[in-house]
């Protein structure tokens, strides 16, 4: 990878590099410029070949997202409350989840060279941002900023349910691996050769949701009419840092790069005691995470197919099922525990609201928390109000004075499994070797939870004027 200390920080100054904004189409725009998942679900960029360095932390994928029934009338999702007795007035009742937004419509990213050979392709990605966005992101941050890229980022699902409303425009960070930690990608002959990025959309069954008010349950407010989104008007944008001939002359025409990649596991949690056994087949394996939902609700219109919960138990079709807690977890290596030598124990906590929702065992959820941040957890949505369970919709005076729909925070849980390998980030082999995670938990063995693995893995990538080969 080009090493970033050959430029200063005023590097607008300096004579041998220039920054350039870019703004790109689709290289496979149809008619009308629109994307849905009926018609046209694969959406493709070509970052062509040349003299730069792609700033990848500059990324921003651009349009405009429409939700709209099969006659193509818009979604109106209606909040108000009738007459004070807090009963919900009729609405659409369709929307995305709050917590990843617009970027639940990505069912999968890949990054290629122009010649084919692929970098990195993040199957489920949006369940992917789910299990990562509210570990990296606080409450303050979903209040104040994410939503400025995203309208449909928000700490709430009635406000999140409003936006859809109308059309919004969106300028969202592509999140996978390779892109991670603002790195500078060498897009010449003496590196990548060029970039092809390829988004796959996902079915509307999964992405459209009902969207949810909180009194002292969660009340899911679902659409009786189909509806499916769109998105149209598509651009990529991105920072290139231009050499000019002279420094671009004195570079090496062949080394090493090395980067992260994500890749993703499927697999079905079903028993009180179960050993889940993956094989990664990777030698520099950062961190692995979890993340579950009942098999139920995934691809299904009638709940948040995104959801980040415990496994469960008695599930409907269009609801929450009965929390089946979690009591011990061990992570292994070869049948070896690994990396804590110990089992994770999830002995009841606090019990905070005085209704039996326990607090999250923090033995279990740290390593969770830092196999996705890798240990940057400065911003994170675990506090009480948004994870617990407690009902938060009264103000501080009691519950004579409730807080207005839009103001509570959603008391949603967000828990994950997952153990980081390495605190240095180098990465521990798992080439030959197998990963278990075993779960103990008050599962029947009748009820399905859907069990996905993400894992980050480190590789190396060695590159000449020939092309690019991935040798690890």
């Amino acid at each position: 990878m080009f090493n970033k200390k050959i430029f200063s920080n005023d590097i607008d100054k300096m004579s041998s590099v220039q920054k350039q904004r870019v703004h790109l189409t689709p290289n496979n725009q149809p008619n009308g410029s629109t994307y849905s998942a009926q018609n046209y679900p694969a959406i493709n960029f070509i970052i062509g070949r040349q003299p730069a360095w792609l700033e990848t932390k500059s990324l921003r994928l651009n349009g405009t997202f429409t939700l709209t029934n099969v006659a193509g009338v818009g979604v109106v999702n209606n909040t108000a409350q009738a007459g004070g007795s807090g009963a919900q007035v009729p609405g659409s009742g369709a929307t995305l989840n709050n917590f990843i937004g617009v970027s639940s419509l990505f069912d999968e990213v890949t990054v290629s060279t122009l010649n084919g050979r692929n970098l990195e392709t993040v199957r489920s990605y949006n369940r992917m941002l789910a299990s990562s966005k509210g570990i990296n992101n606080s409450s303050l941050e979903y209040s104040n900023g994410l939503g400025l890229k995203d309208p449909t980022m928000t700490n709430k699902s009635i406000t999140n349910a409003k936006t859809v409303n109308q059309e919004i425009d969106f300028s969202i960070p592509i999140d996978i691996g390779m892109f991670d930690g603002g790195k500078l990608l060498n897009i010449s002959e003496k590196g990548f050769h060029g970039l092809q990025l390829d988004f796959l959309l996902a079915q509307n069954s999964s992405v459209v949701q009902p969207f949810f008010k909180y009194t002292n349950t969660k009340i899911p407010i679902a659409a009786s009419a189909t509806f499916n989104y769109a998105i149209k008007n598509l651009s990529l944008t991105f920072d290139l840092i231009r050499a000019d001939d002279r420094l671009f002359a004195s570079l090496p025409s062949s080394g090493t790069l090395s980067y992260q990649t994500i890749s993703t596991l499927h697999s079905t949690l079903l028993s009180s005691d179960q050993t889940i056994n993956l094989r990664f087949g990777a030698s520099n394996v950062i961190s692995t995470t979890h993340s579950i939902i009942p098999s139920l609700h995934v691809n299904n219109l009638n709940v948040d197919s995104f959801r980040q919960c415990e496994p469960e138990i008695a599930i409907p079709p269009d609801g929450d099922g009965t929390v089946a807690k979690v009591k011990n977890v061990q992570y292994m290596r070869a049948g070896v525990l690994y990396p804590y030598d110990f089992m994770l124990d999830s002995e009841k906590q606090a019990d905070l609201d005085n209704l039996g929702n326990p607090a999250v065992q923090s033995q279990i959820m740290k390593p969770y928390m830092n196999s996705v941040s890798l240990y940057n957890n400065s911003a994170n949505k675990f506090n009480p109000n948004t994870n617990l369970g407690i009902n938060c919709k009264n103000q501080p005076g009691g519950p004579g004075t409730p807080l207005p729909l839009q103001s509570a925070s959603d008391p949603r849980t967000a828990f994950g499994l997952g153990v980081p390998m390495d605190s240095n980030r180098q990465g521990v082999s798992f080439k030959d070797r197998e990963y278990a995670i075993r779960i103990q938990s008050e599962l029947n063995d009748t009820d399905a939870n859907a069990f996905f693995t993400f894992t980050r893995v480190r590789n190396i990538a060695a590159y000449s004027p020939t092309g690019i080969n991935v040798i690890e």
